[in-house]
Formats: C-alpha cells, structure tokens, sequence
C-alpha cells in the first residue's frame, strides 16, 4: 500500500544542506515537569534588573502559546492555596553579571567642516572621534518551586549578551574605566564599573525565548534526515537512491515512493530502511517509523559499519519526540483559564 504523505510534509527549499523532509511537529522540552505546571505565580528574581526580569518573565508566560492557545494560566497564590488537581508553582530566580568589557578607541571619517549653503560643502576634513565599545554577559537561573510542598520542580541556568557601541566628536576619556598605577586605562568590570541598566536589560532580554522553550511545547518544523549514503555498493550505484535523496523536501511523495520501491528491492540495506522510516516520521504515523529507525540501526551494526551515530539518533531523537507527544496527551484535557 503506498503512503500519503503530501498532507503533512511541510514544503521546503530544493537545495537544502541536510537532505530529509520537513513536517509540522508538537515539541516538548525534557523537563516535563516544568510542562505539567501550567497554575503559575511570578515571585522575586534576585540581581541586576531582578523587578524589570521578573515582569517580562511574566509577560513571557502569559504569552506562551502552544495549538494557538495559552500553555500557563497566572494566578496569584500568595497565601499557598493550592487548587484541587492542579499543579501549582512559582518561578523565582537569580541573575549575575558574568562579564561586563568596556573598549575606547578612536577612529575618523570626512566630515563637512565649512557651508556655503544649505546642501553645498565647501570644505571636508578629517574629524576624529572617540569610540565606546561595550559588551556584557549575563545569567539567569530560574527555578520552579511547587506549591504546598516547596519542592523544587525545575531549575537551569541561561545566558545572554549585548553588545553597545557609540562615536561621539566630544567625548570624555575613562568614563567606562579607572586609571591604573602605571598610568594606563583599565576598563569594565576589572575597573570596578558597573555596565549600563539599559545593556543588562538587553542582554537579559536575550535569556527569554531560551527559557519559554524549556518549559512550554511548542509548534515547529522538525526535518526527519535522509541518510545520504548507501553503503551497499549495489545501492549506492542505483541512480534511483541518489534521486530520493535530492527529492526530499522538493517534491515528499515522489521520493517516499521511490523509497517504498527501493526497500522492496533491497530490504535489508540500512540506508533504505532508515530513509522510508523517515517518509513515515513526516506523515505522522510514528509507530512505524520507530519500528523501522530500529530495523535500520540494527542492519548498520549488522552490516560493520564504524559509523552508525545518526541511525541511532534517528530513533533515539523519534523515541524522544513521542514521548513528549504522550505527555501532550495526558495534559490537553486541561485547559488553563486566560487572564
């Protein structure tokens, strides 16, 4: 029987660098217990920023959607009332300046330094300018403790950046540094400066979208790989196999086809077997797949191949993904209440 695939594959670019097929996947981060919380309360984020990080944290949460509908519901249990059947917490946190450098340096560009008139230069010359380069780097580790028992559901550290840089003609030297004993500059943080507010919002800023996709599912375009080459040379010297290959993401059913011939043909080559596994990941029918991600894994080591890693990670990455489409299903009975 040959598979319709055309409904799910989702269209990609002709010339890819990783040949396979794109689809429309559910992904669930690892923590699932952070997934589960979905009843949340925003408290106190300790460090630089810590009230203006706690507010876009919230406003990240509220915003978190996931089917086109809101994953968390805010609530404000300040008193520790917990709701009957349902998972409670609170995100709080801490946030530390990893780095801060500060660098001056000068440079010049041609300037207009005498008019005849509006829009007519008379004369240009050289102006030299003093520059401010400045970088910071930040973390943040929030954590998810559970209402009622005060245990800690999730905890993980992110990092972020941001990078600054102004020119100014009037400009006063040391003004991100101190001077040192042998007359030089030091600059940042070894100086005993503090970054600007304004940086260390942004570089927090940076922290958000990271850690939104480690505690909430998330709808995206997952790629199920082709596995470029055969190491049957038979296989290898259809032309057929190249073909499926480059078909992939440009044009789904006519590779899966030749992929459904080609396994007839040549049932036990792990390249063919793992390459229709994927035509079966992108339509969505999973439990084949899984079966035939394992037949492939199990052929490759049959076969004495020294490298076997992406069989192994196609069907570790598939075992993974479905069991984050278990979880899906025991949570979407629940559907939180918008603010």
């Amino acid at each position: 029987m040959k598979l319709a695939f055309s409904l799910i594959a989702v269209a990609g670019l002709a010339a890819c660098a990783t040949p396979g097929i794109d689809y429309s996947a559910r992904l669930v981060p690892a923590n699932t217990e952070a997934v589960e919380t979905r009843t949340v309360d925003v408290g106190r984020f300790n460090g630089p920023a810590g009230n203006w990080y706690a507010s876009e944290f919230e406003a990240m949460l509220s915003n978190a959607t996931f089917d086109g509908m809101p994953w968390f519901s805010i609530a404000r249990y300040s008193d520790g009332y917990v709701p009957d059947g349902q998972r409670a917490g609170i995100y709080e946190g801490n946030i530390d300046i990893e780095g801060y450098e500060a660098e001056e340096y000068s440079t010049s560009q041609t300037e207009c330094v005498e008019w005849d008139g509006p829009f007519d230069c008379e004369r240009r010359a050289e102006v030299e300018q003093i520059c401010l380069r400045e970088t910071v780097n930040v973390s943040v580790t929030p954590r998810l403790i559970e209402y009622g028992t005060g245990r800690m559901i999730y905890q993980d550290t992110f990092f972020g950046s941001s990078t600054a840089e102004s020119c100014e003609d009037v400009y006063i030297v040391g003004r991100r540094g101190r001077r040192g004993y042998g007359g030089g500059w030091t600059y940042g943080l070894s100086a005993g400066m503090q970054p600007p507010p304004g940086l260390v919002r942004d570089a927090l800023a940076s922290t958000l979208s990271d850690v939104r996709n480690e505690i909430a599912p998330r709808n995206a375009v997952m790629r199920a790989v082709f596995v470029k080459d055969a190491v049957d040379p038979t296989v290898a010297a259809d032309p057929r196999f190249e073909s499926a290959v480059d078909a992939g993401n440009r044009s789904p059913d006519a590779s899966c086809a030749v992929w459904q011939d080609l396994h007839a043909q040549y049932p036990a080559a792990p390249a063919v077997t793992h390459n229709l596994a994927a035509c079966y990941e992108s339509a969505a029918n999973f439990d084949e797949a899984h079966a035939l991600y394992a037949e492939a894994a199990q052929q490759a080591r049959a076969s004495g191949m020294t490298d076997t890693g992406q069989y192994h990670e196609s069907l570790s990455r598939l075992s993974a993904y479905r069991n984050g489409l278990q979880v899906l299903d025991r949570l979407m009975g629940y559907t939180p209440a918008i603010n």
